[in-house]
């Protein structure tokens, strides 16, 4: 039976649903772009969400219908051997699993006797394994030795190797003491060499170090003329303002001596 339709909540609902959104969605553009009224976009977008909210708290619960009806596969004790909702029978006049073994042993003609042979044949191959562990222990050791013999067979030959060269390089410095005599000739001329030039250098330094000397000496004769140049530029200079106050004095001197013979003159 279909449900009955609610206009209020099933057909006005969506719609308000649509424009409430669209109002808030308004409101909060106004309100981030600064617009002019803002606020009261704001708070109109905000009211309208609330207002929604608050009819939605009385939306009835939409009723689940019963699939089983359609599907029977989804009910409970459902049985897909019988394509019933009961659930299958269980089989109590089975056999446990102990009387089914009996069976099997009895059927493959298992007595006790051939158990009890089982086991000394089992004990039998237990006492070969043990003895094949032993002898593999056996090759085990025969092999090292043999790996050991390999070893000192190698240790000889590299011995061999090592005297064959020790006996060649032996060879070469008995063939390089003649080269080695001409090298100390060679050396002892070299230090003779070395002797007289050391030689020839201490007389340079003890020509250069006099040399040195009397420059210093000239150098510090040199300063002292320059001092004394010093001091009698500056006995000229005041040699030279005495002759300009004498020169000064002679002037005046002279004035006076004219005068005294113009007065002379004019009395005679």
């Amino acid at each position: 039976m279909a449900q009955k339709e609610n206009f209020l909540f099933d057909v006005v609902m969506p719609k308000i649903y649509g424009i409430g959104a669209a109002v808030v969605i308004i409101g909060a553009l106004f309100k981030i772009e600064h617009w002019p009224g803002a606020d009261v976009a704001i708070i109109a977008g905000l009211g309208t969400e609330a207002l929604i909210f608050f009819l939605s708290a009385f939306q009835p619960q939409h009723k689940e219908p019963d699939w089983a009806l359609v599907y029977p596969q989804l009910s409970e004790g459902y049985d897909p051997s019988t394509d019933s909702n009961s659930f299958a029978a269980t089989d109590n006049s089975s056999k446990g699993l102990t009387r089914k073994l009996d069976d099997m042993l009895k059927d493959a003609n298992v007595t006790p006797d051939a158990i009890k042979s089982l086991g000394e044949g089992l004990n039998r191959l237990s006492t070969t394994t043990s003895q094949l562990t032993t002898l593999g222990d056996a090759t085990n050791a025969t092999d090292e030795y043999t790996q050991r013999v390999r070893s000192a067979a190698q240790s000889l030959d590299n011995i061999n190797v090592a005297y064959k060269q020790t006996a060649e390089a032996m060879s070469a410095m008995s063939s390089a003491t003649a080269d080695a005599k001409e090298y100390h000739l060679q050396v002892q001329n070299v230090t003779k060499n070395l002797g007289a030039l050391n030689a020839v250098y201490e007389m340079e330094l003890q020509d250069a170090n006099t040399h040195l000397k009397s420059m210093n000496k000239f150098y510090g004769t040199l300063s002292q003329a320059m001092e004394n140049l010093v001091s009698a530029g500056k006995d000229t200079e005041q040699f030279k303002d005495e002759v300009a106050k004498l020169t000064v004095n002679l002037n005046s001197l002279n004035r006076v001596y004219g005068n005294m013979l113009n007065a002379m003159r004019a009395t005679s």
